[in-house]
């Protein structure tokens, strides 16, 4: 190796010790969290029977029996809970504009997506083993 050779590899050395340790002093701001399984656990009379208020027990929809179950009252949810039609509607099928609950074709007026905060409770109250009180 030449001297130009070997000086180069020194510079490229030196400034690669630099470079890694540059970063490690900066400081990020800590994440927002919401509400988590970790935290809570959400129940229906809590937290979630708002959410089914607002976005399902309506006119036309789980409120008169339109749509299967009168979600009510917690006993009115509990059947769909339990054969698993209210998760695969609410969660796993959440963007399909037909089948995702709630739906694209809501009447004016009414939620046509459930927000992130919510999706996460009604998640977390399912895998809890969605606990009334």
């Amino acid at each position: 190796m030449n001297k130009r050779t070997i000086l180069s590899l020194l510079v490229i050395a030196a400034i690669g010790s630099f470079v890694p340790s540059a970063c490690t002093t900066d400081r990020l701001p800590e994440p927002m969290l919401s509400e988590t399984c970790a935290d809570t656990v959400p129940t229906y009379e809590g937290r979630i029977k708002s959410i089914i208020e607002t976005n399902c027990a309506y006119a036309g929809c789980h409120l008169d029996g339109t749509a299967p179950g009168v979600y009510t009252s917690y006993e009115g949810l509990l059947p769909n809970i339990e054969s698993g039609s209210f998760r695969q509607r609410v969660i796993v099928e959440r963007e399909d504009p037909n089948r995702g609950m709630p739906p694209d074709y809501a009447p004016d007026g009414q939620p046509k997506d459930l927000t992130e905060e919510e999706l996460e409770l009604i998640e977390c109250w399912l895998d809890s083993g969605y606990p009334e009180l």
